[in-house]
């Protein structure tokens, strides 16, 4: 017997309905065993791959673009150079007004640089969420390396008035400790969500938590809109980032490099105060 869709979103509230129990023990409730990828998760973000990349393996990608931003009354513009290589290595640097300020990741490890000059350690608790939030087609690239990624597909829903599909990113530990883990999971967390048409992300969502206190969670969203070509791949044409609800960097994209071949020490960070607790 052949099953006929009238609509791709029929098509995938089918695939949520039959996959509900391949979902991973933490987001179903069930106690099972934790499977590392759900297989229609894994479908879903290979279209989602080919919609940004049209095929091209994606290694490292450099985007130029004017910001624009906010914290509490302190407004500032400037330019911004975002870079990254793998989901795992980043480099975000901003030149405003008030002066140069950068964030590095590099694995479980992070440093900040604020207008001062002075390089500060990110806590590891906010380092287990893949580094490149401003082009997730890495994300779903390193579906294809790196196993200690796992993705499950949540369903078809509707946010901000958009039609989407949400997918979960989060980061598995092998024999990782009974207590340990479901912190890992908590905080790795990112909740990615594709226009339902195009698969293009429009929305992806994580939290960010204070140096001393991993179980307090400030959420933070990106959001995606006005995909273009640069270079082959979409990329789109405005980023902004929200701080707990409130407007925090406005980014307008001029051009994107990728495949560059980015050296990995252009991600490094202080021995001495990266990934500190």
């Amino acid at each position: 017997m052949t099953i006929r869709f009238k609509s791709p979103m029929n098509l995938m509230v089918f695939i949520y309905s039959a996959s509900v129990l391949l979902l991973p023990g933490h987001v179903s409730g069930q106690t099972a065993p934790i499977p590392v990828r759900g297989p229609n998760a894994v479908a879903i973000a290979s279209k989602a791959l080919q919609a940004l990349t049209g095929g091209t393996t994606l290694t490292d990608i450099t985007l130029q673009a004017t910001a624009n931003y906010t914290a509490g009354s302190d407004q500032e513009l400037g330019v911004a150079t975002l870079a990254a290589l793998g989901n795992q290595q980043s480099r975000v640097a901003l030149s405003l007004t008030n002066g140069l300020r950068t964030e590095i990741r590099s694995g479980p490890a992070g440093d900040w640089i604020g207008a001062d000059g002075v390089e500060y350690p990110m806590a590891i608790h906010n380092c287990w969420s893949d580094a490149a939030w401003f082009y997730p087609g890495l994300s779903l690239e390193a579906l294809n390396s790196d196993p200690g990624l796992g993705l499950a597909f949540m369903g078809p829903e509707a946010k901000n008035g958009v039609a989407v599909f949400h997918l979960r990113l989060f980061r598995a530990v092998p024999n990782a400790s009974a207590g340990i883990d479901p912190t890992i999971l908590r905080l790795s967390n990112e909740d990615l969500y594709l226009d339902a048409t195009s698969l293009l992300p429009v929305f992806l969502d994580f939290n960010v938590h204070p140096d001393s206190d991993f179980t307090r969670s400030i959420p933070v969203e990106i959001v995606f809109s006005g995909y273009q070509k640069m270079n082959g791949i979409a990329v789109p044409a405005r980023i902004q980032k929200y701080l707990n609800g409130s407007l925090q960097v406005d980014l307008t994209i001029g051009s994107a490099a990728i495949n560059s071949g980015l050296p990995a020490s252009e991600f490094a960070v202080t021995t001495s105060t990266g990934g500190a607790q």
